[in-house]
């Protein structure tokens, strides 16, 4: 099979397409034919060499991908060839509370991911997919799609008339809008261009702050709600998390997702304590949680926001154009097919 692969470090001089044994099923594994990959903001980190010292070379990057089924084990019972499937984030996270050793499970670090042509993995690893989306689709849907889902989802669930601000326009906010949107809450989005306020809204998004044009979005939001949202989903950091906190109703939820803008936040705490808001981390979602997205989706027939795509032979390409953060939608690879 071939697979591209960090060898002897990180880094783009690292990364290199290798040819590797074909990998075989055992008697409870399925092997896939990779279809699409799709890249995280989590991938950049991996290529830089800064996600700890668990993840390490000879490494297969990307957490998140689709392929078919070609082949099953002799005990394998609830697919069969031909059959299109997402493999889980963590491989060892099926349902309820995350196991001890949770980070030891994770695809595309520490274990390989699945920018390759061909995979196995456990039955209880994978989950089937909905037809009416694409390849490149499917493959969002286990780290973006999933964050998304866990962030509305777990409880307590998002309800109807609840309102949520979603600050960015990445993949999992962009999946977010959907979401939200088909569980009835109002929805308001940050962006960053006016370009991408347009894109944003056509999703379904009530309201869109262009920061370009609004620099102090936080105002704003308390102009638009006067009381506070209901639940925000934080996915920015250190540098955006107090006015997340500052927008919140009393009682409300901030929900952190990223840090792209930085790892240490300086937070007013009586701004939390006395308005009793909770701060609830999101690290992607169990296997259980991916099957209900997948079930989400097809009931409301939502096709995730798929950006630039690029040949299995261009993925290198594919990281430069999610570190240049040019595009609109998930950034993808096509495998096979």
């Amino acid at each position: 099979m071939q697979a591209w692969r960090f060898e002897g470090g990180f880094g783009f001089e690292s990364l290199r397409r290798v040819e590797l044994p074909d990998p075989v099923p055992g008697p409870r594994d399925v092997l896939l034919s990779m279809r699409a990959a799709s890249l995280n903001y989590r991938d950049l980190v991996v290529l830089r060499g800064q996600h700890g010292r668990r993840v390490q070379p000879p490494l297969i990057p990307l957490s998140d991908g689709v392929g078919a089924v070609a082949a099953v084990g002799a005990e394998v019972t609830e697919l069969k060839p031909g059959d299109r499937v997402c493999p889980a984030f963590f491989q060892n996270w099926e349902a309820d509370a995350p196991p001890a050793d949770l980070e030891a499970g994770r695809l595309g670090g520490p274990l390989d991911g699945v920018l390759a042509t061909a995979c196995v993995f456990p039955e209880t690893g994978v989950v089937r997919v909905p037809d009416h989306l694409s390849d490149a689709e499917a493959a969002t849907l286990p780290c973006a799609g999933l964050t998304a889902w866990s962030a509305l989802m777990a409880a307590p669930q998002v309800q109807p008339g609840e309102t949520v601000l979603i600050l960015g326009t990445g993949g999992v906010a962009l999946m977010a809008v959907q979401l939200a949107r088909a569980a009835g809450a109002r929805v308001i989005v940050t962006t960053s261009s006016p370009g991408r306020a347009a894109r944003v809204a056509a999703l379904g998004a009530d309201h869109v702050i262009d920061r370009s044009a609004t620099p102090d979005w936080a105002a704003e939001m308390q102009r638009l709600c006067p009381g506070g949202v209901d639940r925000v989903l934080e996915l920015g950091g250190a540098a955006t998390l107090p006015d997340a906190i500052r927008v919140a109703r009393t009682g409300g939820q901030i929900i952190l997702i990223g840090n792209v803008t930085g790892n240490e936040a300086r937070l007013f705490l009586p701004a939390v304590l006395v308005r009793q808001l909770t701060l609830r981390a999101v690290t992607v979602g169990h296997r259980q949680g991916l099957a209900a997205l997948a079930r989400a989706l097809d009931a409301h027939r939502i096709h995730p926001v798929v950006g630039d795509t690029f040949a299995f032979e261009d993925a290198p390409q594919a990281f430069r154009a999610l570190e240049a953060q040019g595009g609109f939608g998930n950034i993808c690879i096509r495998v096979t097919g």
